[in-house]
């Protein structure tokens, strides 16, 4: 029983954005060092049975927040209870204002080799639509204060497709972003999740969604400008130049398992998924009773792994290994030659995968896709 990647979420932040939902506390510094022992001993409880190790990916919350010794010690406990591998991913994310050169210097001291900034924007209007409390120019700072530390591996998180924001300021964002020229890039389009101020705000009709059709256009000119820019499209929402794709995240989008320790944090190992409590104090309390501070699991069948597996291998632009009778289910559908005729995917020695143009609709092909194989193989019986 092993693991491809593991998983450290630090939920600490300097405030809670509207459009989060992930486990996150502002307010609570005073508990940075109890969490991170208590991360440590839930690793503690897995060690020499996983590792080692392939990728570390330090998420939040805000991980810059805390003091890099202490980010120190959970990578000291993860390499000596799992083991990391000797060219292992170490991926620390950063929000802009809460990072400056000696912070960097001391992540890269500790053997973390990437960054991932959490920009969301490159226009001062728009972060302030998002609720953040940095500018543009602290990006560009935190950017190149990376790089002085001598971060040669520095990925921007962008938020497209924010409410009441013109298709060009978004542009604009992006041209800032390729002039500093990073090795990767992630875009998300904005999605109102249930629990947040953004959600409260809809349902008061304060704020209103963009379309599908818009969220296309902003996509579709987005593939455009960073392929252009010699970027790979690589996953849906993911862009990077040669040799830079994210191991990490790839781990999740092809199957492979993982650890999650933490508040709220997501496992999958040996064909179980689980997760932990969201409540910081209760995570807290649990850990320091020696108790496992899980909330929920799932056991993934066979027809969900399958369901899976097809979905998130759509997104990559890789694609997907269909199997023998998968691909000549495939290729005897009338739908799948539709497909094919409107240039949204092809089908070589049993790989589907998804061009541009089909990217933008890689969630509802997957899932037609399901019911193809579906349909086709109960016809067959």
């Amino acid at each position: 029983m092993t693991i491809s990647g593991l998983y450290i979420h630090i939920p600490f932040c300097p405030q809670l954005c509207p459009y989060c939902a992930f486990a996150s506390v502002a307010g609570r510094d005073d508990l940075h060092g109890a969490y991170t022992e208590a991360i440590c001993r839930e690793i503690d409880g897995w060690g020499g049975r996983l590792g080692p190790v392939g990728t570390v990916f330090f998420g939040g919350g805000t991980p810059s927040q805390i003091d890099p010794a202490l980010i120190g010690r959970m990578l000291d406990t993860a390499g000596r209870r799992l083991g990391l591998a000797p060219d292992a991913e170490i991926t620390v994310e950063v929000n802009p204002g809460t990072v400056d050169r000696e912070k960097f210097a001391d992540l890269e001291n500790l053997g973390c080799n990437r960054i991932s900034i959490g920009a969301q924007s490159l226009r001062d209007p728009d972060l302030q639509r998002l609720g953040r409390i940095h500018s543009a120019a602290d990006v560009e700072s935190a950017f190149a204060a990376a790089r002085q530390a001598g971060f040669a591996n520095i990925s921007l998180d962008l938020i497209a497709d924010m409410p009441g924001v013109p298709a060009e300021n978004w542009r604009f964002s992006i041209e800032r972003a390729l002039n500093l020229a990073p090795e990767h890039l992630s875009v998300y389009s904005l999605t109102v999740e249930e629990g947040t101020i953004f959600a409260a705000r809809r349902r008061q009709g304060r704020l209103r969604e963009v379309s599908e059709d818009e969220q296309a256009r902003t996509l579709e000119w987005t593939a455009s400008r960073m392929c252009r820019a010699g970027y790979e499209h690589y996953e849906v929402s993911n862009y990077a130049r040669p040799g830079y794709r994210s191991q990490h995240n790839w781990g999740y989008w092809t199957g492979s398992s993982y650890l999650g320790v933490g508040v709220g944090a997501h496992s999958y190992v040996a064909g179980e998924r689980f997760w932990n409590t969201r409540d910081l104090d209760g995570y807290l309390a649990a850990v320091a009773a020696g108790h496992s501070p899980r909330e929920g699991s799932e056991r993934i069948t066979a027809a969900l792994a399958r369901s899976e597996r097809l979905w998130l291998g759509l997104r990559t632009a890789d694609g997907v290994q269909l199997a023998g009778d998968e691909a000549a289910r495939l290729r005897n559908s009338g739908r799948f030659a539709e497909w094919s005729a409107a240039g949204y995917a092809g089908l070589a020695d049993n790989r589907l995968y998804l061009t541009g143009a089909g990217f933008l609709l890689a969630d509802a092909l997957g899932l037609e896709l399901e019911r193809i194989l579906e349909d086709s193989a109960y016809a067959a019986a």
